[in-house]
């Protein structure tokens, strides 16, 4: 016999594959769509703010002939995550709100809703695992769609109450299975987009919160090239925008909020060797195998340990690294530790955890 599963239905196609192989594993199933942003402008495509992206969801519940909820957390979401997105951009960071929302918003609230309506577990159309006893965060079997990296700061005891069903599945198969049961949105686009970000511009929504904050760009021993509007509109190994004429590549190497400082340099200047992070959550311990360190959603890990319980060493540079970003450390595909970045020290600079 099943156990009763809270489904997280977006209306793409991915959560509706995992509600409908939820419901032949024989599970008690029941939808939710989360209202996360009001945003009268979002199209249909939209995974979480768009009126047709829930009337779609309710759709595919109704096929899958499962019940559905739709519950208001754009207040929570509102003040964890777009607040969050917002301040960290003013203090010369760059966050990651994905990994901000599953970690502050997202299973937390699900698991409360399904502790009320007496379910036992919580699931999502995410690519990612739960292998090892006691089960542990890992890759998805799909590499090019695994989701650890946005998982990896949702707390231990937090994912041991999660199901992901796609993952030992790829993208390609659930395409298939969505289109073989005729499910709705079954080849929809994917989107790319910050959900709560209207036509992706997220220097707009910046500027429309922050205003213009204008200041100098400089280079590394000070020396003034240039004027920019605001700080938040770049972050580390950019190049596009600084508007600077040379004849060699440009990008930014830092950002001075506190002085409304834009710092660039050469493309040498971006290699890290060794990085700091805060609030650590701690998956499990490695087993003395060889670790790696992934810096952003999308790329790849590069060879690297922990050292102590905030400080992260790597074995080869690094680049583009920005204070902000989430650092997941991997032992294999599995997850062994995540943290918000502080700093990064330069690919010869000792690394300690004072920085």
């Amino acid at each position: 016999m099943g156990c009763g599963v809270l489904v997280g239905m977006s209306g793409g196609v991915d959560s509706s594959v995992a509600a409908m192989l939820l419901k032949e594993q024989g599970h008690r199933v029941v939808g939710v769509t989360l209202k996360l942003w009001n945003d009268p402008l979002a199209n249909g495509d939209r995974i979480c703010c768009s009126t047709e992206a829930v009337h779609r969801a309710k759709r595919v519940a109704h096929q899958l002939l499962i019940p559905h909820l739709t519950v208001d957390a754009t207040e929570m979401f509102g003040a964890r995550v777009v607040q969050y997105f917002v301040d960290e951009y003013a203090g010369g960071r760059t966050p990651n709100p994905c990994s901000k929302c599953n970690a502050r918003v997202r299973f937390a609230f699900m698991l409360e809703i399904a502790r009320k309506l007496g379910l036992d577990k919580v699931a999502t159309g995410h690519y990612a695992r739960l292998v090892g006893e006691p089960a542990g965060l890992a890759r998805g079997l799909d590499r090019t769609k695994d989701q650890s990296y946005v998982l990896a700061e949702v707390a231990p005891e937090l994912l041991s109450q999660v199901v992901f069903p796609l993952g030992e599945l790829t993208k390609v198969e659930v395409r298939a299975l969505a289109a073989q049961a005729g499910l709705e949105g079954s080849g929809a686009a994917e989107s790319q987009e910050i959900c709560f970000i209207p036509a992706d511009d997220y220097q707009r929504f910046l500027r429309d919160r922050l205003g213009d904050r204008p200041g100098a760009i400089i280079d590394q021993a000070g020396g003034p090239l240039g004027r920019h509007a605001g700080t938040y509109n770049f972050t580390i190994g950019q190049r596009k925008g600084l508007r600077i004429a040379g004849k060699t590549a440009t990008y930014v190497v830092g950002l001075n909020a506190g002085r409304q400082e834009v710092v660039v340099g050469g493309a040498a200047d971006l290699a890290i060797g060794g990085l700091c992070i805060r609030d650590v959550v701690l998956h499990r311990h490695d087993s003395g195998g060889r670790t790696s360190v992934q810096v952003r959603s999308a790329g790849g890990a590069v060879p690297g340990r922990m050292v102590g319980g905030e400080t992260i060493v790597l074995e080869e540079p690094a680049t583009g690294v920005a204070p902000g970003q989430t650092a997941v450390v991997y032992e294999g595909d599995s997850v062994i530790a995540a943290g918000t970045i502080v700093s990064t020290k330069g690919w010869s600079a000792p690394v300690t955890s004072e920085a």
